[in-house]
């Protein structure tokens, strides 16, 4: 089948990347499942940053919400899990925005200052990532430039094939500089 996706597999990479430049040792994936290709990849991006910089983080900084039909309460309780670890992470890459702005909300009501104690990264750059408290940074996808290779794509006489668009880091303070 044709398809066209956003370069998740970059914008993980891009991400986690950003987080390492800012200076952070305990980065953290948080996502509601691995099964879907589009997450799937933007942790094997978290995982290349992490190789190329030689950081090794413990498998439950890997956080995977449990399959329930409440996907916000199972990333809170993932999330949860994070924070009251040994040594919690100093940086949170969420893998989309709105997951990001639920670990704002947790760092809020837990006291946590962000980017100071937690930097936050999402994906997707949704309208309210600009305007959250602190403004989220985030992987901005042209979302309508993938819509318009999709209908070029199925309109096209080629053969099926699989199209990747750039991604850009939108930095914003939820991962400011210490």
């Amino acid at each position: 089948m044709p398809c066209v996706n956003p370069d998740n597999l970059q914008g993980g990479y891009l991400a986690t990347r950003h987080l390492i430049e800012q200076g952070r040792s305990r980065i953290a994936f948080l996502a509601s499942t691995l099964a879907h290709y589009s997450i799937h990849q933007r942790e094997k991006g978290y995982r290349k940053a992490l190789y190329e910089a030689k950081l090794l983080m413990p498998p439950e900084y890997e956080a995977i919400a449990l399959p329930q039909l409440d996907t916000e309460h199972s990333l809170l309780q993932a999330l949860n899990e994070l924070f009251t670890l040994p040594e919690p992470p100093d940086a949170i890459f969420a893998y989309n925005d709105a997951t990001a702005l639920l670990v704002l909300q947790c760092c809020a009501q837990r006291g946590l200052r962000v980017p100071e104690d937690v930097a936050v990264v999402g994906f997707d750059d949704i309208e309210t990532a600009a305007w959250s408290q602190p403004p989220l940074t985030t992987v901005a996808v042209d979302k309508e430039r993938l819509g318009c290779e999709a209908l070029n794509l199925l309109l096209s006489n080629e053969p099926p094939s699989m199209r990747l668009l750039p991604v850009e880091l939108v930095i914003r303070e939820s991962s400011a500089c210490r």
